[in-house]
Formats: structure tokens, sequence, C-alpha cells
């Protein structure tokens, strides 16, 4: 148990260093208040490989540092982050692991993801474009209306349908690891989940 516990813990500092590297990468469009990131492949990839409650606590713990003024999320940080254009976004990113981990679980149970790879391929992409990308826009959107004042419309413009294709291109990359690494993704679930699960709820 106490192993288990270590674990654990090494593996939500290591996504959530991972997440923040991932959020570094920045490419900022003209106009534009919401940067283009790596962010929400650092949340697929948390979700992918770690138990929900680890994958919550390994992004959480980004946002809990970065209100004490590590400037972790596109070099910006501090409370005035956390309450910006994009703080919807950055709020759901760790309900969006949590997610993630969760449907990655449920399939990870049955045997298809062995015997059908067309299939797995479907399901791992579906899940973390759902997931991982799309129900960030739900407080994402309507945030960046608030605090910028914007209509839904010129919010959309600003928030949402640049970031399309960038979203799905990640949404691959993950899939592409899930499909390739399926083997190491159940270990690794397993090696931190608890005695009463790791039997069950995370082995394939």
């Amino acid at each position: 148990m106490q192993s288990n516990n270590i674990r654990s813990l090494v593996f939500i500092a290591l996504f959530a260093a991972l997440f923040i590297v991932m959020s570094a990468v920045t490419i900022k469009l003209g106009g534009s208040f919401v940067p283009i990131t790596l962010q929400t492949l650092g949340v697929v990839l948390a979700g992918l490989f770690l138990t929900p409650r680890n994958a919550f606590l390994s992004i959480f713990i980004v946002i809990l540092l970065t209100a004490f003024g590590l400037p972790l999320f596109s070099g910006q940080g501090g409370i005035s982050t956390l309450t910006g254009a994009t703080a919807g976004f950055i709020f759901a990113f760790p309900f969006c692991a949590l997610l993630v981990s969760l449907a990655v679980g449920a399939y990870l149970r049955g045997s298809s993801i062995k015997q059908n790879k067309v299939l797995s391929f479907i399901v791992f992409f579906l899940i973390f474009e759902l997931f991982s990308s799309l129900c960030a826009y739900i407080p994402g959107i309507p945030w960046l209306m608030h605090a910028l004042d914007f209509s839904f419309q010129k919010a959309m413009v600003v928030g949402f349908y640049p970031f399309i294709i960038g979203d799905a291109l990640k949404s691959l990359v993950g899939t592409i690891l899930a499909i390739s690494l399926t083997p190491y993704i159940v270990h690794i679930r397993s090696s931190t989940a608890s005695s009463k699960t790791q039997d069950s709820i995370y082995q394939a």
C-alpha cells in the first residue's frame, strides 16, 4: 500500500511537470487572447496513464502552484492568470484529465482493446477529442465572454475555431500513443491503483 502511494506521488509529480513543459510551448495568434499550447496533450497523457484521482491531482497541483505566483501557464502566473480570459479553460483541465482517465479505464476493462485495433483507435480518439478538448470549451467560452465582454460569436471566433485542427492533431497523437503503449499504460495504472481496484478497475 505504501509503495503504491509513493508511486502515485512520483507519477503525479511527473505528469504535473510534463504539463508545465507543454504549457511553455506557446504560439500566440494575432489578436487572440487564447494561445495555442500543448496543454490539452498534457491532459490527454495524464488521463491516459494515471488513475482518475492522480490525473486530476497532477493538473490541479499546477493550478495551485500558479496561484502562488509561479509562471506555469504559458509563462504567466499569479491570481491574475487564474482570473484572466483563459481561466475557464485552466480550471477545466483537471476535470478533463479526470474524465479522460475514467473513460480510458472503462474501455481498458473490456477485451475489445486486444481484439480490434481499428475500434480501439476510434474509441481512444473520441475519448481524447471529447473529454480533453471539447469539454474544456464548456466553461472556457462562457468565461471568455464574461472576462472580455465578448458576444458568443466573437468568443467562438477567438477561442474555438482557430483551435479545432490543433485539438484534433493532439488527440491523434494521444491515440497513437494509447495504441502503441497499451501494456505499459495498463501496468502503470494498475501499479498506482489502490489494492481494492488493482485486479478489476484498471486491468485490461
